[in-house]
């Protein structure tokens, strides 16, 4: 049998980081195919991919070899043993690893035989996926090819981060909790009228019941026009079998889906909108369909932005020891790295549309144009061979790969070529590497910092030397607390002991002293070759913005939007905190039912019961201390918590002020309403083991209060 991968330890982090690369599901990116051929030029296979470990597949975001497979389940996926360590995973033969021997990637197309792959590990230190290689025969790496397909692993990374990056930087995506409203349709409306976002309410039908100023500006008509309209006349029709489908299953379902479609706008222009389905019943407990939408055009058009990720992949091919280059079916170079070009040392724009006999002014050797003819034919090639370059002979290893069109055709070759004479080379690579990743340090707006094991930094981006106002020259060779100071030194300091101590690290801190900005922190360990700790990457991003937001967010959902008060849900949040850090004193609970309130509705409208409402819970707060909790439950119940009660005696005073602030007039214009209460009060002595108990005792003695004739109280203190 198949045996499955077990979970990585961190699979719930890593899937969330995976998720924010913004990437599962997107279109084929020359960025991407191009490293996966590379990485099939250079091992000397046929087969390599970029491949993304999901929850329960694996799913290729390039592939060269493999056409028309996009993805595989996770449960017979190689790449899923891959993620599990740090090092390229080889297995030379499939069919004598207990592991795959068994697997239908192995028993069946596409015959796996060889199999490795490099982790494509994050700055956080989650592996996401893969690039691999695959054969259908048994084969094992070269030192040389496992350490090249880690490099290009490490550059597959790289990519994917700075493509994620420059997406965030195109469009700040709000969250989709911000679209999270009232059920009410009175609050709904205050809500979301002066929204930019676009809102509605629809039936299972698709009828327009309720649309925002937002959506109808973009529909091109005034609100009350399109109530009544049927919402799937106005989606692009290629998308309205997609878009009925999520719907029908959000209806059916309750749960809460997101999703994107085409809007066509009165001009006959198409603009995509990011939705967001949520399930509501109406006062008659029909389910209706609410719906927040944003237009993400501008977003979209963001990602064809992402060509300019063919200068990256310039710049990458540039700073390999390979020389890279297309040939067409007419013997001409379409396509040559700087390696290539500095062959016939000509500036590339004059190797592009020559032969190699015409650069070279003499005829090709006859061993390589075969092997030309051969690979033009369709036929793979791997090969040596000598060649005199500036009066010196030199060794070469090439790859000619058919670049093999859809029809079966071929278009032209791959071909890369590798000096192999002296390894020189490879650290001229390895500084041409450095010189890419510092680049890409310094694009990016995190501050990043190198820590030796002596606790010195031995590099620092941009983006630290501001944050720090000192120049980087001022920085490299000295300690942590040297740069840091004692303000920010010291609270970091047990983290920074587990860093160095070889333990990856991530926390959030505040900084008071610099207008109360926050980071979010990551320490990733940096190991010798047997293991030991050298140093750490120390990563920080501002998140002061997105803290602040997500403060406020929280503040909206647990505050009742017409009294101020507390929601159920702050009341709730309020009630554990007092548990979770207990004073050492009691509780007192009282649950409040206003008398004669309906009437007032009845006859006066909702209005007029909106301003009793918040008249009472004025008058409520009014009577009790900032460290007592007042909140609306719900509809006209309230409740009030006295915090530190030694005794409950005090709880009848405190209720009755609460029926003489109920029974006192209530104005609304010229009027002067009359109502009450009635209520239900209970004490819980420290230590309390639950506050669920106590507001089930004051809500049955406010029933037997209102059972009693209301207007009046029950419980502690009669």
């Amino acid at each position: 049998m198949n045996a499955p991968a077990p979970m990585p330890v961190n699979e719930q982090a890593r899937l969330s980081r995976l998720r924010e690369l913004m990437v599962l599901d997107s279109a084929p990116e020359p960025l991407f195919d191009s490293l996966a051929r590379m990485a099939s030029e250079i091992c000397g296979v046929p087969i390599a991919l970029v491949s993304l470990v999901d929850d329960e597949r694996q799913w290729f975001k390039a592939q060269a070899g493999l056409a028309g497979v996009r993805e595989t389940p996770r449960d017979i996926a190689f790449c899923a043993h891959a993620i599990l360590q740090d090092q390229v995973m080889e297995v030379p033969d499939a069919t004598c690893d207990a592991r795959f021997a068994a697997n239908p990637l192995v028993t069946q197309a596409p015959d796996i035989r060889f199999y490795a792959g490099a982790p494509l590990s994050l700055p956080s230190g989650e592996r996401v996926g893969t690039l691999c290689v695959l054969d259908h025969a048994p084969r094992q790496l070269t030192a040389e090819q496992t350490r090249q397909l880690g490099q290009l692993a490490e550059l597959v990374t790289q990519a994917l981060v700075m493509r994620r990056d420059l997406i965030e930087r195109a469009l700040s995506v709000r969250s989709a909790h911000e679209l999270a409203l009232s059920d009410s349709e009175a609050q709904h409306r205050a809500l979301v009228e002066g929204q930019s976002e676009l809102v509605s309410l629809s039936s299972e039908q698709g009828e327009l019941l309720y649309v925002n100023p937002a959506y109808a500006r973009h529909l091109g008509h005034a609100p009350q026009d399109l109530v009544g309209a049927n919402l799937y006349d106005y989606i692009a029709a290629a998308d309205r079998d997609s878009v009925r489908a999520r719907l029908t299953q959000v209806l059916r379902t309750g749960n809460t889906q997101t999703g994107e479609n085409r809007m066509v706008e009165p001009d006959g222009q198409e603009r995509w909108i990011a939705w967001a389905n949520t399930r509501r019943h109406d006062a008659q407990g029909r389910a209706v369909l609410h719906s927040v939408g944003r237009d993400v055009t501008a977003r979209k058009q963001a990602e064809l932005a992402l060509a300019a990720s063919e200068r990256f992949l310039r710049l990458i091919t540039d700073s390999l020891p390979v020389r890279i280059s297309y040939m067409d079916r007419t013997y001409r170079y379409r396509f040559a790295n700087r390696a290539q070009a500095d062959r016939f040392h000509l500036p590339r724009d004059q190797v592009l549309g020559h032969s190699r006999s015409e650069l070279l002014q003499r005829e090709t050797d006859p061993d390589v144009r075969a092997r030309t003819d051969a690979a033009l034919a369709g036929q793979a090639q791997r090969f040596e061979f000598e060649e005199e370059i500036d009066g010196q002979l030199r060794r070469l290893d090439s790859q000619m790969i058919p670049d093999v069109a859809d029809d079966g055709t071929v278009r032209g070759i791959f071909i890369t070529a590798i000096d192999i004479t002296e390894r020189a080379e490879t650290d001229r690579a390895l500084l041409r590497q450095t010189a890419t990743l510092q680049s890409v340090a310094e694009a990016i707006p995190a501050m990043v910092a190198v820590v030796g094991a002596d606790g010195r930094y031995r590099f620092v981006n941009g983006a630290f030397e501001r944050w720090h106002g000192r120049a980087r020259a001022e920085v490299l060779g000295r300690t942590l607390d040297e740069v840091l100071g004692h303000d920010e030194y010291n609270p970091a300091r047990p983290w920074l002991a587990r860093a160095m101590a070889g333990e990856a690290v991530d926390y959030k801190i505040g900084f008071p002293t610099r207008g109360d900005v926050h980071l979010a922190v990551s320490y990733i360990p940096l190991r010798l070759d047997n293991g030991t700790p050298d140093g750490f990457v120390a990563v920080g991003q501002d998140i002061t913005e997105h803290r602040n937001e997500e403060l406020r967010l929280l503040d909206l959902s647990q505050r009742d939007a017409l009294t101020g008060l507390l929601n159920r849900a702050g009341f709730e949040a309020w009630l554990d905190r007092q548990l979770q850090h207990p004073t050492g004193e009691g509780l007192a609970m009282l649950c409040i039912d206003l008398d004669r309130f309906k009437p007032v509705n009845d006859q006066h409208g909702h209005p007029a019961g909106d301003a009793v409402l918040r008249q009472f819970g004025e008058r409520l707060r009014a009577l009790v201390r900032p460290t007592d909790a007042v909140a609306r439950l719900g509809g006209d119940e309230f409740a009030v918590v006295l915090a530190g009660v030694r005794d409950a005696a005090p709880i009848a005073a405190v209720a009755d002020k609460i029926l003489q602030a109920a029974h006192a007039p209530f104005a609304f214009g010229a009027l002067q309403l009359q109502i009450g209460a009635s209520v239900g009060t209970a004490y819980g002595a420290h230590p309390l083991p639950g506050w669920q108990e106590l507001l089930a005792r004051a809500d049955a003695l406010l029933y037997q209060a209102k059972g009693e004739g209301r207007g009046r109280h029950a419980g502690h203190g009669r």
